[in-house]
This record gives C-alpha cells, sequence and structure tokens, in this order.
C-alpha cells in the first residue's frame, strides 16, 4: 500500500495528466455554460413559442436541458474542487523523512495468524522501533532544526527524555493478585501516552494493565498514511488475548478506549460477542469516543488519485506540522481520515447487526465520559448510535457541560444544544445520564446532575470553572492539570515544553504549528473527579467478587 514511494516513482510518467485536467475542466466549464444557455433559451420558447408541439414534448426537453446543465455544473464543481484541494496541498510545508518513510516491520493485520501472540507483537514492536532509531540517527539527522523536535536526540520533545519512560511503546504492567484485566486503546495519531494517568490508577485498584500502540502510531506520520483499520482491530485482538492468559481464571477483562479507541474498544466487544474464540468483555470505559464522525471523510477516498494527477505528494496530507509533540502526531495524512470513517462504519454495521438479531441485550454495561462540544466527534451520533441502542439502566453517559457562567454568556456559540440535548430529554432514556453543569447561572460552581428515567438528582460539589476555561474539549478529557505535557504547569528550562499551557504570540501563518495548540484546551480540570467516579461504576459493572477485591485493595 506504500503510496507515498509509489508516487515517487510514477511523478516523471504523468505529467501529460496534470494538463489533461485543466483541459477537461475548460471543456466541462464551456459545455455547462452551453447548457444553462440552452436551457434559458427553451424555457423563453416554451412560454411562447412551439405551441404546436404538445406539453409532452415541449417539457420532456426541458427535463432533458435540466438533468443536462445538473450533470455538467456537478462536473465542473468536481473538477474546481480537485483544482483547489491541489492548490491548497502545494501551499503546504515541505515534506520531512518522517513523512516519507517509515519502519517496514510495522504489524499487518496479515502478521496475525492463529499462533501470533502478545509476546510475539512485543518483539515485532521492538524491531519497528529500531528501525525508527536508525532513522532518526542517520537519514533523518540533518533535517532536524532547532530544540523542538520529537526526532532530535537532544530535543525537550524527545519521547525517550519526557517523563519516566517512551510512552509510544505498548506497556504491560501486571498486578500482584489482579482482581481483572484492562486493555488501554489510545486514540487517532496518539500513543498509549494519552491514557497513561487512567491505566495507572486502574493499576493501583488491582487491574493488570495493558496499554496497546496501535499500529501506525507512536513512530513517524509516514506510518499512519499506510495503515489499514483491519490493522488495528487485529492488534486489539492480539492484546486482548494476551492480556486474558496474565489474568488468573474468572477475573473480569475491562476495556477502556479514547476517541478513535473507543470505537475499536466496542469494536472489539462486538465481536467478541459473536467470535468464542475472543475473550469476552466485561465493562467498557469510552473517553470523547469516535463513535460518528463528519461524512465528508469519504471525500478523501480519491486522495490517491489527487496525488497522482496533480504529480504532488502532499495532496496525501491533509495538514503538515511541524512535529513537537513526543506523543503525538502534529502532522496529519489524509489516510487517518479515511481509516477513522470505515472504523465507524464497521461499528455501526455490527451494532446493526447484533440489534437485528436481538442480541444488544447482552451488551455488557459502558460508561462513556464526553464534551458537550467536540470538533472532531459527533456527540449525537454517540447518543443515538450506541447509547439509545442500550437495554438497561447499567450504563452511564457522563457528559461535561460548557461553563455558562452569566458574565461570559454573550460569548458562546450555543448551536450544539440543538443537536444534542432534545435526545436527552426522554423520559424512558434506556441509560443513566450524567452532567456536569453550573449550579448556578452566577456562579463558576459545579454540581453534578443525574438521571435515571424519570428520577432527577443534583449534587452541588466544592468545584468550580477555572477561569480562563470555558469548556473541555475533545483532547482535553483524559488529561489531568498536573500532567507533565498538557496540565496547567509552566514550563521551565528543567521540564521543557508544556502544552496545556503554551504562549506564543504573532500571526498564525508564521508557525508551523495548529492554531488550536493555543486555544483547544488541553486538560480536565475536573479529572479527579471523573477518575474516582469511573472506579466506581467499574466497581459496581464488574464481577461482585472482582468489586469487592478492588475495595480491599
Amino acid at each position: 500500500m506504500h503510496l507515498i514511494r509509489s508516487i515517487g516513482e510514477l511523478k516523471n510518467s504523468i505529467s501529460r495528466r496534470s494538463k489533461f485536467m485543466r483541459a477537461l475542466m475548460w471543456l466541462l466549464f464551456i459545455l455547462a455554460s452551453i447548457a444553462f444557455a440552452g436551457l434559458a433559451i427553451e424555457c423563453f420558447r416554451f412560454a411562447g413559442i412551439m405551441t404546436d408541439r404538445g406539453l409532452a414534448f415541449r417539457f420532456g426537453r426541458i427535463v432533458f436541458l435540466v438533468g443536462l446543465n445538473v450533470l455538467l455544473t456537478t462536473a465542473v464543481a468536481i473538477v474546481l474542487l480537485l483544482v483547489i484541494w491541489v492548490k491548497t496541498a502545494k501551499s503546504l510545508p515541505e515534506l520531512r523523512g518522517w513523512h516519507l518513510e517509515m519502519p517496514e516491520s510495522e504489524f499487518r493485520a496479515m502478521d496475525a495468524d492463529k499462533n501470533y501472540s502478545l509476546d510475539d507483537y512485543l518483539v515485532q514492536e521492538q524491531r519497528v522501533f529500531d528501525e525508527l532509531d536508525n532513522f532518526i540517527d542517520v537519514r533523518w539527522e540533518s533535517q532536524v532544526k532547532g530544540a523542538f523536535s520529537r526526532y532530535s536526540r537532544d530535543s525537550v520533545c524527545n519521547p525517550e527524555k519526557v517523563v519516566d519512560r517512551n510512552w509510544n511503546r505498548t506497556r504491560i504492567l501486571e498486578a500482584e493478585n489482579p482482581i481483572g484485566g484492562a486493555l488501554l486503546i489510545h486514540g487517532l495519531s496518539d500513543s498509549p501516552y494519552s491514557l497513561r494517568e487512567i491505566g495507572l490508577r486502574l493499576h493501583r485498584e488491582g487491574y493488570t494493565v495493558v496499554w496497546l500502540r496501535v499500529p501506525g502510531h507512536g513512530t513517524c506520520p509516514c506510518a499512519l498514511a499506510n495503515v489499514e483499520w483491519p490493522d488495528w482491530t487485529a492488534a486489539v485482538e492480539v492484546a486482548a488475548r494476551g492480556l486474558k492468559q496474565r489474568l488468573p481464571e474468572n477475573r473480569p477483562l475491562v476495556i477502556a478506549g479514547y476517541s478513535n479507541g473507543g470505537a475499536l474498544a466496542v469494536n472489539y466487544t462486538l465481536a467478541a460477542m459473536v467470535d468464542t474464540t475472543l475473550p469476552k468483555i466485561e465493562a467498557i470505559l469510552l473517553f470523547s469516543p469516535m463513535i460518528g464522525i463528519n461524512p465528508l471523510a469519504r471525500l478523501f477516498r480519491i486522495y490517491h488519485t489527487v496525488a497522482l494527477v496533480s504529480r504532488t505528494v502532499k495532496a496525501l496530507w491533509t495538514n503538515i506540522d511541524a512535529e513537537v509533540d513526543p506523543f503525538k502526531y502534529s502532522s496529519w495524512p489524509t489516510n487517518a481520515s479515511i481509516q477513522a470513517w470505515d472504523m465507524t462504519q464497521e461499528v455501526e454495521r455490527r451494532l446493526g447487526m447484533l440489534e437485528n438479531q436481538g442480541r444488544l441485550k447482552e451488551m455488557p454495561p459502558i460508561l462513556a465520559m464526553q464534551s458537550v462540544v467536540d470538533s472532531t466527534v459527533k456527540v449525537p451520533k454517540l447518543i443515538s448510535s450506541l447509547f439509545e441502542r442500550l437495554q438497561d439502566d447499567s450504563s452511564e453517559l457522563f457528559l461535561f457541560d460548557i461553563d455558562r457562567f452569566d458574565k461570559i454568556a454573550n460569548l458562546f456559540n450555543l448551536s450544539f444544544e440543538d443537536k444534542i440535548f432534545p435526545n436527552l430529554k426522554r423520559e424512558d432514556l434506556p441509560f443513566q445520564l450524567t452532567m456536569l453543569r453550573n449550579a448556578k447561572s452566577d456562579s463558576r460552581k459545579v454540581m453534578l446532575e443525574s438521571r435515571v428515567g424519570n428520577q432527577l438528582s443534583e449534587e452541588v460539589l466544592e468545584l468550580e470553572w477555572p477561569e480562563g476555561i470555558v469548556s473541555l474539549s475533545h483532547i482535553a478529557i483524559p488529561f489531568s492539570a498536573g500532567d507533565r505535557l498538557y496540565g496547567n504547569r509552566e514550563a521551565t528550562a528543567e521540564t521543557g515544553i508544556n502544552f496545556g499551557s503554551i504562549s506564543l504570540r504573532g500571526e498564525s501563518s508564521a508557525l508551523l504549528l495548529s492554531d488550536s495548540l493555543f486555544v483547544r484546551c488541553r486538560y480536565n480540570p475536573f479529572y479527579e473527579l471523573m477518575e474516582n467516579r469511573m472506579i466506581r461504576w467499574l466497581n459496581n459493572a464488574v464481577e461482585p467478587e472482582a468489586a469487592n477485591a478492588s475495595q480491599k485493595t
């Protein structure tokens, strides 16, 4: 599938295609103009001429011209879209080695035969990182400039130096006497670091934890440009089997997913309900889950054609940014959007199949933590596609509302309300709904409002919205304020870079960094509350013996 390499090989043989596209655009534009003029003339003639030809004939001519006009106008619009796409791609910054090369040893779905184990995955992953080290030390060394790059050994962004270990890699943390196993799956372009704190808490509670590095992640953006979603699902199955083998008999297995990892977690759970060879899941934890995304992601399926015809490798990329985050890609390959879309469609297909079979009542309980405003995933889809299909109130949807403090109320874009809240007003919701919101409109103090059926309860908390944070975000949910990379701590010469408190001023076009890096909330000020609630919910959701053991730990 190595598209980037293919483009390099074909570059010199397709120069005529670019000229052909421009000529085709002009031809279609002229034909569309002629068709529009013909339609206008025909309508005029219909009104006062050709009265002897009959209504059916005259209507038929107009319908034909309307159809032709629509067809040619659509063709012109598509070609114009492609031209704009190409021009935008060509304006992106230059590609570096990490956009063009990747470790060849990366796991593929075809690698996972019946004897392939989690230990095999770890051995293969070691080869991947050995290849990456060679790229960094030899082939990319001359391309790294400045103090901020994850691909520089001396950089403050070097993932080997930032925290206690390189969290780009799969990690297994075994409990001495595990009460269960927890498989944690990170999001798209992320790494196991995104669920680091949650996994460490689960381990303290007595769980053996596996943080899975999903294929295509943790190395270089080119790897994400060449991965496919079946590679992800195959890796999750390998990890689930490997984790189950590390547990005493009858210990429950729970699965947690962040963003795209949420889709993978739900997908695996549904697959295990059908495939008896897969370990069953007892409970699901979701953080900003990618159950639904913008359908426009489907448009990107033609990206390889656009790249070939336009002779620009950059057409394979939505944006190209400086790679400064040690545990998350900054650049975004178009392939990532396509694979994410296909992953959500696979989840929808499985949900629909099991719903038609009347088997969704077998679905294990789900706890989802989600901000009501989220520019990455579609929150209404999480409600309609997943939670409204559930069969009992053992599942819980926990929503973080915006800060509705009166003094800043006129600054909010409230368009999300009409898409989310009407779906939550039913008294027969088949799940528990909890919302963290302002206790009063004239205060930043917050409360929890919970509803099970028509039973409503409220609890005012000794917490409040920090000044300067008006909402959480897709990326903020699993990170605490004390997080080394994304928290609210100021960076120093000793600690290096901190993305939660980064502050640079200038024109946005002056930096190879996304504007969202400076605007989007990077941490959850209510993280401790969320984490404690997660543990209490989990103790009730899993087998009673595991819950009792957790309380004794």
